[in-house]
């Protein structure tokens, strides 16, 4: 197994399939003439290339809406009726059309969120790099420092002590050549933590992590507020499509021509985003290496990008240095320890060598610890995270949303034309024929329909309340004539017996000679009416 449970299989960077396939598309400048594909973002022909690819969405965008121009030109003076299926078609196809460019904005969210997880992941293992090169530069300088104005400096105090007459010469020359000993490999520590320290004094990334960050903090929810735009408008237009409204066709054609325009225009910076990841995916480590200070060595970054066994550590050799000096300087004072207190007694010499020593066993742990931090291990891990992180998760999302965004500028256009063609059939209201007859229109709403009804069914019920009255009073004038008319035989019938001068107190002449009487229905006279009844000579006597 690999450090931090990686497997060995794992421990190297290989290049994913999609970073492969965005490096290989050739690279043109402004002359057409194919130039190198190495990733150099200073390279001034390098970023006219990526300019060039990313405008190829420019020139798409330019043609469709040329395309809708020419349409528009076409269909705005043409106010022909269209018969109710072939606008049931269109709201289909706009319905269709539409879920599926919601589909290709749910994709673009997705690939959003992979993007922006991707980079939180190098700007993580980037702090970690970090953090291990400032420890590096911190304990070598504490280190440098410890040596030179505290050890050198108590060592020089002590040269000057034994630099006074003694009876034992030959115990101060030895005590003499110690402390030489000892300030030679404090020097020659000192030097190597210089050397170990030079090279990382120009490598910060602190500036590029806090850039990254708050880049990233503006991108991923100004993103996500593009897109949910976008979603608002889709909704905008299948509400519309759902209540036959000409208002939200016509603010979708308005909107939906910004909306066309955004997503070619984000198509073409994903584009060149996109190759332009997949040319530094390519060899990473190359770019690190063109990147760096020129202060630190190339065989430094490739040793810690690729770990390999069989490179050694361009640090080890001054730590060894280091230490070894560190282990002589202990020794030699071992030996001042031992003769200075009897050569000088009375000079308060223990105080100044217990702090020479406690000095010197700070700097060995320093020097362990520098040990463990500039193994390539950790930094390895670290760089492997970044890598994989952007060039595989980061690259997949920033992928995702060129093919979201391209899908959805065609659908967005496509939506827009037939929108457009939509909405000029519409008509605020429909023509009428006579009286309160009117044509139903495909147009109208299921709420116009019923109001509709509702007044025929009004106004029919009036009619028969008023052919129901007039039946009512042609009763009554039928009950009133034939009040007149049994009053008119009436009378007709006493002048007739006065003048025949009998009178009968019994039956009725009719009862015992029946007589012809004139007229028509044998002397009974017709109502007008079923529910009255027929009167005949008989009822009146």
């Amino acid at each position: 197994m690999g450090y931090l449970g990686m497997a060995e299989d794992d421990d190297q960077y290989r290049v994913p399939l999609i970073a492969k396939l965005l490096h290989a598309l050739p690279h043109y400048n402004i002359t057409f003439h194919r130039i190198n594909n190495t990733f150099r973002p200073s390279n001034d022909v390098y970023l006219e290339s990526l300019g060039i690819l990313g405008s190829i969405p420019a020139a798409l965008l330019i043609v469709s809406l040329f395309g809708l121009l020419l349409y528009l030109l076409t269909r705005c003076c043409d106010r022909k009726p269209r018969p109710a299926h072939s606008i049931t078609s269109l709201k289909v196809t706009l319905s269709i059309v539409t879920v599926l460019c919601c589909a290709a904005i749910g994709l673009g969210l997705y690939g959003n969120d992979d993007l922006h997880n991707g980079l939180l992941e190098v700007l993580q293992a980037g702090r970690k790099v970090d953090g291990v090169v400032s420890s590096v530069r911190n304990q070598t300088f504490i280190l440098e420092n410890t040596l030179t104005m505290k050890i050198q400096q108590q060592l020089t105090e002590l040269e000057d002590i034994f630099d006074q007459k003694t009876n034992n010469q030959t115990a101060l020359a030895q005590l003499q050549q110690a402390l030489l000993t000892a300030k030679g490999n404090i020097t020659i520590a000192k030097n190597a933590a210089n050397d170990i320290r030079r090279p990382l004094v120009g490598l910060t990334i602190t500036d590029f992590l806090t850039k990254g960050d708050q880049w990233e903090l503006i991108r991923w929810p100004g993103t996500v507020a593009i897109l949910a735009l976008l979603l608002v408008l889709c909704a905008v237009l299948l509400v519309g499509v759902a209540r036959h409204s000409r208002c939200a066709l016509i603010l979708f054609s308005v909107c939906g021509l910004l909306a066309v325009t955004g997503s070619w225009l984000m198509s073409g910076l994903y584009l060149s985003t996109s190759v332009a990841v997949g040319d530094l995916c390519n060899d990473p480590a190359d770019f690190l290496v063109h990147q760096a200070p020129h202060e630190l060595p190339a065989d430094i970054l490739l040793y810690y990008t690729q770990c390999d066994i069989s490179r050694s550590n361009p640090f080890t050799q001054r730590l060894r240095e280091s230490q070894n000096a560190i282990n002589n300087a202990r020794n030699a004072m071992s030996t001042v320890s031992k003769i200075s207190p009897v050569l000088f007694k009375n000079a308060g010499l223990a105080p100044k060598l217990g702090s020479v020593n406690a000095d010197i066993k700070l700097c060995e742990r320093l020097l362990t610890g520098l040990t463990a931090l500039v193994d390539c291990r950790a930094v390895h891990y670290s760089y492997l995270v970044a890598t994989r992180g952007l060039c595989e998760c980061g690259l997949l999302g920033l992928v995702l949303m060129l093919i979201a965004s391209f899908m959805a500028a065609i659908l967005l256009t496509i939506m827009v034309w037939v929108d457009s063609h939509t909405w000029i059939y519409i008509r605020k209201s429909p023509p009428v024929i006579s009286g309160s007859h009117t044509i139903a229109h495909p147009g109208r709403s299921a709420k116009h329909d019923l109001g509709q009804m509702q007044q025929q069914a009004q106004q029919q019920a009036q009619q028969q309340a008023q052919q129901q009255l007039h039946h009512q009073q042609a009763h009554a004038q039928a009950a009133q004539q034939a009040a007149q008319a049994q009053a008119h035989m009436m009378h007709h019938h006493q002048a007739m017996m006065r003048a025949g001068g009998t009178h009968t107190l019994g039956r009725l002449p009719s009862h015992s000679s029946p007589t012809h009487l004139h007229g028509p229905n044998n002397g009974k006279y017709a109502t007008l009416s079923k529910h009255c009844k027929t009167l005949d000579a008989n009822d009146f006597y």
